[in-house]
């Protein structure tokens, strides 16, 4: 009976594979957060290059403010990214700020202020889940809350015209 407590007590004591089962316990979740961090890098340098597209799609605008599609085609190719589309609009306000159409006149005479938008887009696919991921408990609220990966990137640019 004395040699099975032994036993017991060195097995109790025994430490070896305590880092094992700890990084069997660890290594999901952190494998998981390197993904994450490393879809939302993806992210940030697609939105980096579909801005970058849209100023330089801009700056051909306010050259020539009418030719959208010169102007949607520099947006695209600028981007470098595959499948990106553009659009772009253009509008007018008053010194005071009231949108005005471009061909009427503000009040007082003063100077209509003419602006090109641009707005480059494209999808995006995370690697993460192609669909809602929801988390926490699934109490008699339901879940605590839920997470959808973008399915698309975009940004906008707006510039006055000279």
């Amino acid at each position: 009976m004395v040699d099975v407590m032994h036993r017991l007590k060195d097995l109790l004591g025994d430490r070896r594979g305590n880092f094992a089962i700890e990084l069997a316990l660890a290594l999901p979740i952190l494998l998981l957060l390197l993904a994450g961090l490393l879809d939302l890098g993806r992210l940030s340098i697609e939105k980096s290059a579909l801005l970058q597209g849209a100023r330089e799609g801009a700056q051909y605008g306010i050259q020539a403010p009418a030719d959208t599609t010169n102007i949607q085609t520099t947006a695209t190719n600028a981007t470098g990214v595959t499948g990106a589309t553009a659009t772009t609009s253009t509008f007018c306000e008053c010194v005071s700020g009231t949108q005005v159409a471009c061909t009427t006149t503000c009040s007082g005479g003063a100077a209509i202020k003419q602006y090109v938008v641009v707005t480059t887009s494209a999808p995006f696919r995370s690697v993460l889940a192609p669909a809602t991921t929801t988390f926490g408990l699934n109490g008699s609220n339901g879940w605590i809350g839920s997470w959808t990966p973008p399915t698309s990137v975009s940004a906008s640019i707006t510039m006055i015209v000279p």
